[in-house]
Parts: structure tokens; sequence; C-alpha cells
């Protein structure tokens, strides 16, 4: 698990604004370090899960804008991202929730936005493809 901060240097510091959070869940590290770079800013902290208890658990005490889950984190036959929406919709029903999935059938598809998601995201998609769609949902300031 990893929070990413992107830290500035900026000479006045008068305000602090509030950070705002993501939540990324996949369980591969290579994308949790690939899109925790890229999403990142320096108002934006990028927590990572790589398991759906590490994702529980972060859901229940922290809040997130925005949660970018996997929907296979253990398997092939796995499809955990599911419980990670349930989770994120019922813990914290303000954020958006994008699942981003190389199986993205018809069921699974729709199975994603009953429950709650906003999107869901086929891969491979680019990071800064995702900074795109997180901007439009005014994530960045």
């Amino acid at each position: 698990m990893y929070t990413t901060v992107v830290e500035t240097n900026h000479p006045i510091a008068l305000v602090r604004t509030a950070m705002k959070r993501i939540l990324l869940v996949d369980d591969e590290e290579a994308i949790l370090l690939a899109f925790g770079k890229v999403l990142g800013s320096p108002n934006l902290v990028v927590d990572t899960a790589s398991t759906t208890d590490d994702a529980h658990r972060l859901l229940s005490t922290s809040t997130y804008e925005a949660v970018i889950a996997d929907l296979r984190l253990t398997g092939a036959t796995n499809m955990e991202g599911f419980l990670v929406v349930e989770w994120a919709k019922q813990l914290q029903p303000q954020s958006k929730v994008i699942i981003i999935t190389a199986y993205a059938g018809h069921q699974a598809r729709e199975r994603v936005f009953l429950l709650g998601a906003d999107l869901c995201l086929e891969k491979p998609i680019s990071p800064y493809k995702v900074r795109e769609i997180l901007a439009s949902m005014h994530l960045y300031d």
C-alpha cells in the first residue's frame, strides 16, 4: 500500500487548501506506481491498495473524491472489484467510482453500473487518459 504525495516548494504558502484524495485499487504494483505518479498533484493524494482488505480499511478511514479499481484482483475468475464498488458507494456515496478492467463483458459492465459505478473503462488505458477523466470531474484545481 502506498500514498503518493506530490509536494510543491512554493515560497508563499499563506493558505493551506484541503487535500483531495483518490483511492487506486489494483493487484499489479507497476499499475499502482505508474498511476499514482501520474494522478498525484500538489493538492491531490493518491492512496493505493492491492487487496480488498486494504481497500476496505482505507474506505473506512479516509474520504475519497474518487475510487478507481481493477475488476479482477486475485485471479482470472474472481471479480473483487464488485466489492470495492459496493463498499465505496455504501461508505462514501459522494465518491466517483471508476472500474478499469480487461474483462468488461456486457454482464460485468451492467453489474458495475447497477452497483453504482460512474464509469467502466477497458484496459489498457493510459494513466494520462484517466487523469483527463478525473480533471473533467473537477478533481484538479
